[in-house]
């Protein structure tokens, strides 16, 4: 390349930027005339009132197969008529009853177990005889201590 060329190049390098800005100035001030010729007009005469709107929406997010989880299953609708509550637990009732079945059957066994011990000793004390011998006079203060109190007492 030859000087001059590159003369000529350096001369065109320095010269596009300084033509460049004077085109953006020459833009910028046509821009800016035009936003002040319009701003200049008369407003419009075409107003816009506002409206109240025809109908609403409500967006209500749900989760995946809400209605399914929603109820327990256990909770379940009642079928038909059902009578009203008693106001009294049942299962009480049946407690109560067995309890007083259970004393009755023990108290019944008691006195028959004393009944049988009563007649056991009035066999024992009517066919009771006093051994021959040294330990004759012992045997008798037992046995004459138990027959001679009274059965009542027993």
């Amino acid at each position: 390349m030859t000087i001059l060329r590159r003369a000529a190049l350096l001369v065109v390098a320095a010269a596009v930027p300084a033509a460049i800005a004077s085109a953006q100035d020459a833009a910028t001030a046509d821009a800016l005339d035009r936003v002040r010729a319009a701003l200049a007009k008369p407003p419009s005469k075409l107003t816009l009132m506002e409206r109240t709107p025809d109908f609403t929406v409500h967006i209500e997010k749900r989760r995946p197969m809400q209605d399914i989880f929603d109820v327990p299953p256990w909770a379940t609708d009642p079928v038909g008529w059902q009578p009203p509550g008693l106001g009294f637990d049942l299962l009480s009732v049946v407690r109560y009853v067995a309890k007083n079945v259970a004393d009755a059957k023990h108290g019944r066994d008691e006195r028959l177990a004393r009944e049988e011990v009563q007649r056991a000793i009035a066999d024992y004390c009517a066919v009771a005889q006093a051994p021959e011998g040294a330990g004759a006079a012992d045997w008798r203060a037992k046995t004459a201590q138990i027959c001679s109190t009274s059965p009542a007492m027993r």
